[in-house]
């Protein structure tokens, strides 16, 4: 039960912000409509769909971990997504960071 509510302490402080930077990345894109403006958007959104989907990969492996008797082919099942997609999306959201920074150099150095 600790982990679960530390998991949740850990949801609120990472993904908040993270959706917040989503929101005032896609307002920046509808002012200035531009390239480094769309990467920004893009990033932001990048990164929030990979932050969110390894949370949800933790709370997944947590279930699975608390019930290792009860359901044999749900628990493969699940070890296999996480296992095999949890490494694609944890580097879409670190592709996303690293654009979404280019996007805000790009942009700051264009409206100087």
């Amino acid at each position: 039960m600790d982990a679960l509510v530390n998991a949740a302490i850990w949801t609120l402080l990472l993904m908040v912000p993270c959706a917040g930077l989503t929101v005032a990345g896609a307002l920046l894109w509808r002012r200035w409509r531009s390239a480094a403006t769309a990467m920004i958007a893009l990033g932001f959104t990048a990164t929030f769909l990979g932050l969110a989907s390894s949370l949800f990969a933790t709370y997944k492996t947590h279930a699975v971990l608390a019930e290792l008797t009860s359901a044999p082919q749900a628990q493969q099942d699940t070890f296999f997504v996480v296992a095999h997609y949890h490494f694609h999306l944890a580097t879409l959201g670190l592709l996303g960071m690293w654009a979404a920074a280019v996007g805000t150099l790009w942009h700051v150095t264009l409206h100087r």
